[in-house]
């Protein structure tokens, strides 16, 4: 599973990335996800989370389970650990 969390200058939230049929306009699609939601899958080793800064020209930063702790922190929050 692929989550993104999206920094904005007024706070952040977790999105779910799902693709729509082929009819559809735009096929590409984000839905909020809670953020239990995400540490339960975090901490099973099965997500990757990428952290994606809206209002900054940054490089989007992608995240798992058996990454660098500190980046874990410093992004994500001790709960992740």
């Amino acid at each position: 599973m692929h989550y993104v969390k999206i920094i904005r200058a007024s706070g952040s939230f977790f999105a779910r990335e799902f693709q729509k049929k082929e009819k559809v306009r735009k096929n590409i699609k984000y839905r909020e996800v809670d953020e239990k939601t995400v540490i339960q899958q975090f901490k099973d080793g099965d997500t990757t989370v990428e952290i994606y800064f809206e209002d900054s020209e940054r490089e989007p930063i992608i995240l798992d389970a058996f990454g660098d702790r500190e980046l874990i922190k410093r992004y994500l929050g001790d709960k992740f650990l």
